[in-house]
């Protein structure tokens, strides 16, 4: 375990146990619940079927059919074989597959044959051989079945099918008192959330007569607790990733509708999460509509954008920084500038967390042109991990090292999750307004621990949106006595979108930027060399796309400066 003291590798095997004693139990529960209980209260009857806020496409279910299944980006053939006797393409495919959310997708066919497939699959993975897994009731995944099961009950509990109502309700009840005897088990993240909203659907969903007993648990003050925790003030996700709000808010919603079709009161904490989310969902997102690239936000779900707005109405003003999540904006006509001045959120939140402090997004003219690489699904581990790093947002890099320690041991991995350690605080944000236009001043301490330098980015944006003027300066941590300094490389990136257009001037001394508009930009830099290099980008489809970064590079011993400017021409 480089990078970590005695006493931090004590910690990180004590925690390592932790989780180890935890899964041990979380197994007992689950072969307990699945093979051994026999319980005399089954549920009989759905109440009240939720609504699924997923866009539902016929021409999925009937590619289904013909043994076409397209989950996680993934396009797999498995011809005439159940899709759970056959080895997956990847755990990302499976994870999607087990959730049961494509049951939409057969739903909105509505047609016998359709029923009859999505029963005959239901069947299938009962009777797999892999019912038991681990793979199978994982809490997120288990969490999303148990939602999908009651969304789409009528054409599972269908009395022409193969399947009975008993065998459907003997599934729920499983669910339920799966995830119930876990909670507590469960480390501290969003799948204690996932619980918790789980929990409250089986409770508002199923016939009363179908009683969940747990003197301990009250699952609506569950919820309000996790909400509480999870949710911030300004409506941001405590682990700051953007994507993550979506999933939260496409359960969140139907959740809601489940207390308002049956005219219950709907809790106070549930309706403030989402009146505080979705102006946030406004916020995060770029004119063009896509969404940042910071901290795990990947390819932009439009169709959750479009389910939630639909349901809930657009009719919220986005905020205009986002203090408590981290993030901080200057508006400038046509132009908008997002920088992450946040930190690194806590360990056990941190599983989708980028080392990325202080890293920019510009769009000009509703067109994105400076971004960062994005994010791809933590089971592609190589991309994943080279997502995650600094030299992938478009800030400083200092001898070529992330500004937290993203790789534990594998086996530490796979216990704890992808948590990042020794990432940077959050140190204090000045913005407002100056003679040369609105500026944002934030700085980061994630170089201090190996090299006692902290870095400072500020930023002034034109009043007319022309200009956007910036200064890198890596300066002394103020505790930094112990060591002399040593001379280290940084480089300043900016990765640009696919669609922008470079040319690099012949003095050298400035980088020409094309717009898809064909509006111009050129890149100028003072103090320092730059120089185009090639990039590759992850923010759009599951695509890998090429493109290029402008690198800024010097060197630093105590003190370095660099000033460098974007000019509309």
């Amino acid at each position: 375990m480089a990078h970590f003291s005695f006493i931090e590798k004590l910690q990180l095997i004590y925690l390592a146990i932790q989780h180890y004693i935890r899964a041990i139990k979380q197994k007992l529960i689950r072969l307990y619940v699945l093979k051994w209980r026999r319980s005399a209260n089954l549920p009989k009857a759905i109440i009240f079927e939720p609504t699924d806020l997923q866009i539902a496409d016929p021409t999925i279910a009937e590619d289904i059919y013909d043994g076409h299944i397209s989950l996680c980006g993934t396009s797999f053939n498995i011809g005439a074989n159940s899709p759970f006797k056959v080895i997956p393409p990847n755990q990302a495919w499976y994870n999607e597959l087990v959730s049961f959310g494509w049951l939409c997708h057969f739903k909105a066919l509505n047609s016998p044959i359709a029923i009859m497939q999505a029963n005959a699959l239901y069947v299938d993975w009962l009777n797999s051989k892999n019912y038991y897994s681990q793979s199978n009731w994982k809490m997120a995944i288990t969490t999303k079945r148990l939602i999908a099961l009651l969304s789409h009950s009528s054409i599972l509990t269908n009395q022409s099918t193969e399947i009975t109502n008993k065998l459907y309700f003997k599934t729920i009840d499983q669910h339920v008192q799966v995830l119930r005897r876990s909670f507590k088990y469960v480390k501290h993240s969003k799948d204690k959330l996932d619980i918790a909203i789980a929990l409250c659907f089986a409770n508002n969903c199923l016939n009363q007569s179908y009683q969940i007993k747990n003197d301990k648990l009250d699952y609506e003050q569950l919820l309000a607790e996790q909400l509480a925790e999870q949710i911030l003030p300004d409506g941001g996700h405590v682990s700051r990733n953007p994507d993550l709000l979506l999933e939260i808010m496409l359960v969140l919603i139907p959740l809601k509708q489940t207390y308002k079709k049956q005219q219950k009161h709907v809790p106070i904490a549930l309706q403030n999460a989402i009146d505080r989310i979705i102006p946030i969902l406004h916020f995060f997102c770029h004119p063009d509509g896509n969404f940042i690239q910071f901290n795990g936000a990947g390819p932009t779900d439009w169709a959750a954008f479009l389910s939630i707005f639909d349901a809930e109405g657009e009719g919220f003003k986005a905020p205009t920084q986002a203090p408590h999540s981290g993030y901080y904006r200057l508006y400038a006509p046509d132009i908008q500038l997002t920088i992450d001045a946040g930190e690194i959120p806590k360990s056990e939140y941190s599983t989708t967390a980028h080392a990325g402090p202080l890293a920019v997004e510009i769009s000009v003219s509703a067109q994105r042109m400076v971004v960062n690489c994005g994010a791809t699904d933590h089971y592609d581990y190589k991309w994943f991990s080279t997502t995650r790093s600094t030299a992938a947002h478009s800030t400083l890099c200092l001898n070529n090292q992330s500004t937290a320690t993203l790789k534990l041991p594998n086996w530490l991995s796979r216990l704890i999750g992808n948590q990042i350690y020794h990432g940077h605080h959050k140190m204090p944000v000045t913005i407002g307004k100056t003679p040369d236009g609105p500026q944002v001043i934030a700085s980061h301490d994630g170089y201090a621990r190996n090299f006692g330098l902290i870095h400072q980015r500020s930023i002034t944006l034109s009043p007319n949106g022309e200009q956007i003027t910036g200064m890198d300066i890596l300066s002394p941590a103020q505790d930094q006595t112990k060591t002399p300094f040593k001379k280290q490389n940084y480089d300043i990136r900016f990765h640009l979108h696919p669609s922008v257009t470079t040319q690099t001037s012949r003095d050298g001394h400035s980088i020409l930027l094309i717009m898809p508009n064909q509006d111009m930009w050129q890149f100028v830099s003072t103090f320092a060399a730059f120089r185009l290099e090639d990039s590759v980008y992850l923010g759009e489809s599951q695509e890998k796309k090429k493109t290029h970064q402008i690198v800024i590079s010097g060197q630093v011993e105590d003190y370095a400066e660099a000033k460098w400017q974007f000019r509309k021409l």
